[in-house]
């Protein structure tokens, strides 16, 4: 309940700050948008441009944000943008900011002429860094700066990088400086929210392999998602609390992006247990040469434009693991199934995340959204995966508890049971072999004995053992009954009468009715019985009863088999097969019911549930007695009964 607690706590925290961030940005577009308008675009660099009486005859209207690059690919060295806005300060009693969203790569921003900012710092700022390029830019606006109606912006922008230059992505306006300050700081909270619940689950499941080795997948899991909660945390502004080096960040930042691909497909291949790709290692050291290649030649233009190229073939690899998931879900795989659905899902986040870094498109990024339903519907995988696998223990730890239940079983009886005759031949064969005078076709025959009844023996007191532990019968099938029970009663074995509709069904384990029903007619101890006679009917509750009579002209034998057949001990060969034939009842849902008439029959009641009986159109005969039977009143009752519930009476006219 308290993990539950917690996990419910947790996702309540994301999607409160994801409405607080909704509404700072919200506040942040509230303010004077920037980007309805078009910009002014000169592909040249002047220093008096930055002036507002400047004429701009001749600039190109621009849309930001955009990609320069993609506007002029062979431009190189500075340019300027340049906007002209309205404002009233006097009606403004708060301080402002400018914002510009992400600037590829050195900015230089000029309000009314006036410096406010350099690379995302104030100019007065003598600890700016060196690179910030693809980082939000929120300039204060200083005080008597902005005039009351006409206001001019320009900015200088230079970017040594081939495929990035201009103000990229985000929201480009004047806010006020507080909103402006907050807005940045939930996008980072936002951020670091979604990094934690990613460490989180990666830790988790990386603490669950050290306990369970054999789950390799786990293993891989958590390493796919720790590298990547490494390479968000170094793109959040957060991390400029611990350093404000900016290209150390940058650099493990792509060192944990070059890795990501790979422990993702090691990941899915463990997880659907799939064959490695063909020097899938190569593919490894080739990506790791990357960041080494970085670590000596320290050019953030150099980076971007290789990664800028590298980042083309992950759609592939998606594409790979999407088609060989495709091929499980044909298998009839069902964690292909849910894996499909978030691999979707992923796989959009991915691509509009490049096309939003290449400034192609516009818009939030995704890549957090679609990476935690990713990680939450492998999550779900994983610990079902989890789950099926206890069951499976503890399925194969109940097999095992039921083989040492059945050998214990098995040695019970077979001390009790076979211990006797097996000492009684070894004494024989002894005596045989100490003098061979003794030996004689009787003794021979004793032997012979023995051994079949050791033999009949074992075969019992295994299937008692094996029924002992059985916890339910197999699968039940119907059939019609009356077919049924013909089938199986042996010919001349026992008289029988059958007093059940003909339509009437049985739905219970046939093998197991089968086995009862001749286990009872070759039970040991009603071979000496002179007449044995079986009823079969059914009662109100739709039960069938197997009504046995059993006669002996010796009533001392019939009254002492009863008595032994009501001992639940088990002590010789007979009381075996009894129970077995209880066993069996068991397995069926059956009852047992036995009794002695007048100290002479011995009837044996075996009841079993069946199918409710549809009563047919016509009057159904009735079985006759395979063998003359001798029927009592209560019997011949019954029997009357049976015909007159089932005669229709003729429906008169009026």
């Amino acid at each position: 309940m308290t993990n539950l607690l917690k996990k419910f706590l947790f996702l309540l925290l994301i999607f409160f700050q994801s409405c607080a961030y909704e509404d700072k940005k919200e506040a942040l577009k509230e303010g004077l948008d920037l980007s309805k308008t078009p910009w002014l675009l000169a592909l040249d660099d002047n220093p008096d441009y930055s002036k507002p009486e400047y004429p701009v005859k001749g600039w190109s209207e621009v849309e930001i944000p955009s990609n320069i690059r993609e506007i002029d690919p062979s431009h190189r060295g500075s340019f300027w943008l340049r906007k002209n806005f309205e404002i009233n300060p006097s009606a403004i009693n708060t301080n402002l900011s400018l914002n510009l969203g992400k600037v590829y790569e050195k900015d230089e921003v000029y309000l009314n002429g006036k410096l406010i900012g350099i690379n995302g710092k104030r100019p007065d700022d003598i600890e700016q860094s060196e690179y910030a390029y693809n980082r939000i830019r929120n300039y204060p606006i200083p005080a008597n700066v902005l005039v009351s109606g006409n206001n001019t912006i320009a900015i200088r922008i230079t970017s040594n990088f081939h495929n990035y230059a201009g103000i990229i992505a985000g929201e480009n306006g004047i806010s006020t400086l507080s909103g402006a300050s907050e807005f940045v700081f939930y996008e980072a909270l936002i951020d670091a929210v979604f990094l934690s619940a990613f460490l989180f689950i990666g830790i988790f499941f990386f603490i669950n392999y050290v306990k369970m080795p054999e789950m390799k997948e786990y293993l891989s899991f958590s390493l796919f998602i720790i590298i990547f909660s490494g390479y968000d945390f170094c793109r959040n502004e957060f991390r400029f609390l611990i350093s404000n080096k900016f290209l150390i960040f940058k650099f493990f930042e792509y060192v944990f992006l070059y890795n990501i691909p790979f422990a993702y497909i090691l990941f899915f291949q463990r997880f659907f247990h799939a064959k490695e790709i063909p020097r899938q290692r190569l593919y490894f050291i080739f990506n790791l040469l990357f960041p080494i290649l970085f670590l000596i030649i320290r050019d953030p233009s150099l980076w971007s434009i290789i990664t800028s190229i590298w980042i083309y073939h992950v759609p592939i690899i998606l594409i790979y693991t999407g088609y060989l998931t495709y091929e499980k879900i044909k298998e009839k795989n069902y964690d292909a199934y849910l894996y499909g659905i978030a691999l979707l899902y992923f796989f959009y986040g991915v691509v509009k995340e490049v096309l939003l870094e290449k400034g192609l498109l516009h818009g939030d990024s995704s890549i957090d959204s679609a990476l935690l339903f990713y990680v939450f519907m492998i999550t779900l995988l994983l610990r079902f995966r989890f789950l099926k696998l206890k069951l499976d223990l503890q399925k194969r730890f109940d097999q095992l508890t039921e083989i040492d239940r059945l050998r214990e079983k098995l040695f019970e009886y077979m001390n009790l049971i076979i211990l006797t005759p097996i000492e009684s031949t070894l004494q024989l064969i002894r005596a045989i072999k100490a003098d061979s005078k003794i030996y004689s076709s009787e003794q021979m025959q004793i032997i012979e004995k023995h051994n079949k009844e050791i033999d009949h023996s074992l075969d019992d007191i295994l299937e008692l053992s094996r029924l002992e532990v059985k916890p339910d019968s197999p699968l039940k099938d119907t059939v019609n009954f009356v077919d049924f029970i013909k089938s199986i009663i042996p010919d001349g074995e026992i008289t029988y009468t059958i007093k059940v509709d003909p339509n009437f069904q049985i739905n219970n384990t046939l093998d197991l009715v089968n086995s009862l029903m001749i286990r009872i007619i070759d039970f040991t101890g009603f071979k000496n019985f002179t007449s044995k006679d079986l009823i079969l009917t059914s009662d109100l509750k739709d039960h069938l009863h197997f009504r046995f009579m059993f006669y002996n002209k010796e009533h001392r034998n019939t009254i002492q088999l009863f008595r032994q057949l009501n001992d639940k001990r088990i002590k010789d060969l007979q009381t075996v097969q009894w129970a077995i034939i209880k066993e069996i009842l068991r397995l069926l849902e059956g009852k047992l019911e036995m009794g002695l008439i007048n100290k002479k029959y011995l009837r044996v009641d075996l009841e079993l549930k069946a199918l409710p009986l549809e009563l047919p159109e016509s009057t159904v005969e009735l079985e006759t007695p395979s063998k003359p039977f001798n029927i009592n009143i209560k019997d011949s009752f019954e029997t009357l009964k049976f015909k007159l519930q089932n005669i229709k009476l003729p429906k008169w006219k009026k």
